[in-house]
């Protein structure tokens, strides 16, 4: 019989070791269809801050993320369409991430969750 041991210490050891890195996001958008390829991704940043920052400088990179949201409107069109800036801040972005949420296939729930645990899977015998 295989025996199949989990560890969850693969973060704890490479900060433990001394090595410096920066932490890892999951980003997803999902719908009531579930989970796609590219409605998810792992980024590195300092903080989820950051990664609001870049969906602000340039939310057309982020289009996978954003189109089927109710953010997407609000980031491309509301200056072309008024003629002023949206002001939203890092934490208005992050507050309107929060509240996205799944309706249907019309709209979706974006999140941003930072990995704190990457387990290790080690086959025993």
């Amino acid at each position: 019989m295989l025996k199949v041991s989990i560890s969850c210490n693969m973060l704890e050891r490479v900060y433990a070791s001394g090595v410096k890195t920066m932490p890892l996001f999951l980003i997803t958008s999902v719908c009531d269809e579930g989970v796609y390829e590219n409605s998810f991704k792992v980024v590195e940043a300092s903080s989820r801050e950051q990664i609001a920052q870049a969906i602000l400088d340039n939310p057309w990179a982020w289009a996978d993320f954003l189109r089927s949201t109710t953010l997407w409107w609000d980031l491309t069109r509301y200056e072309y369409k008024y003629g002023e800036p949206l002001g939203w801040t890092v934490k208005d972005l992050l507050e309107r991430i929060e509240m996205t949420h799944v309706d249907g296939d019309s709209d979706y729930q974006m999140r941003i969750h930072e990995i704190k645990c990457i387990e290790q899977i080690s086959a025993k015998q």
